[in-house]
């Protein structure tokens, strides 16, 4: 019996990616003022950057109703497959909790799994890639289930905020802190680990923001080879592929995939930030 691999649209991987593992990708609903778009099927990303930036309200998220993660359960276990849900962290949103819910209204003969990844935007997608290999490699639910619970636990991921503005309208920053950024040139280094976020550091200057992430991510894989590297961005493709080429420069055998920060997670994390995860 085949797996099918649900996320829900905090994910980040290249739309292509997405088609190519045949993931489906259930939308968050983001308002800009009073109007309500459903991510990545109203709203692509450039969407999202164009709309907001003409905003002076920080947008809002809702998560998936229990009746939209039981219409993709339905649609999916009727035709005999079984189904592998995994969700942004619980400690971001209530999606998680929204499919464990619809999996309790689906009917007992459906075989599904929700999964809570403890992380977003390109960690999801990292997640979300292995899941999809693994169901197109012929895996069973109870394997897979075991071994992505295992990787989300060991997942790192580490963002570069180039802005704090957003941490300013959510109410995470005082504005007198963010004038004192701004005038300074620091940029905040986020690290999530275990669905928890932190700051780790501020930097002046956006280059020794991506050389300290980089001698990070080198100290924390002094010992292994990483054959993949995620980074997402928000209207900075340069940055992300001067991160790139940085985290090459120690692991040279590694790919990295580069892709646009999806509407849900962006709304966190401003214009010009960066997340990378491995």
């Amino acid at each position: 019996m085949s797996v099918k691999i649900i996320v829900d649209s905090c994910v980040d991987l290249p739309e292509e990616t997405i088609r190519e593992l045949d993931i489906e990708v259930v939308p968050l609903t983001i308002t800009l003022g009073q109007d309500h778009y459903l991510d990545r099927v109203e709203l692509s990303p450039d969407d999202f950057y164009h709309k907001i930036s003409q905003e002076d309200h920080l947008p809002k998220t809702a998560q998936p109703s229990p009746g939209r993660y039981l219409e993709a359960f339905k649609k999916y276990g009727q035709k005999g497959q079984q189904i592998l849900c995994l969700c942004v962290s619980s400690k971001l949103s209530g999606s998680y909790n929204s499919a464990l819910l619809a999996k309790k209204m689906a009917s007992p003969e459906l075989e599904i799994e929700v999964v809570d990844s403890l992380s977003g935007s390109v960690g999801l997608g990292m997640l979300a890639l292995k899941c999809g290999k693994w169901a197109k490699s012929g895996r069973s639910l109870e394997e897979i289930s075991q071994d992505v619970k295992y990787y989300a636990k060991d997942l790192s991921v580490y963002s570069v905020l180039d802005t704090v503005e957003y941490s300013v309208k959510g109410g995470r920053l005082t504005a007198a802190k963010h004038m004192i950024n701004n005038i300074l040139n620091f940029k905040v280094i986020l690290e999530a680990k275990s669905g928890n976020v932190a700051i780790i550091d501020k930097v002046r200057g956006t280059k020794k923001a991506y050389e300290r992430v980089a001698c990070l991510v080198a100290e924390k894989t002094a010992k292994q080879e990483i054959p993949l590297f995620g980074i997402g961005h928000v209207k900075n493709a340069e940055g992300a592929n001067q991160l790139g080429a940085l985290i090459k420069q120690f692991q040279q055998n590694a790919e990295y995939i580069i892709t646009s920060i999806s509407a849900s997670m962006a709304s966190h994390i401003g214009f010009g930030g960066i997340v990378l995860a491995f």
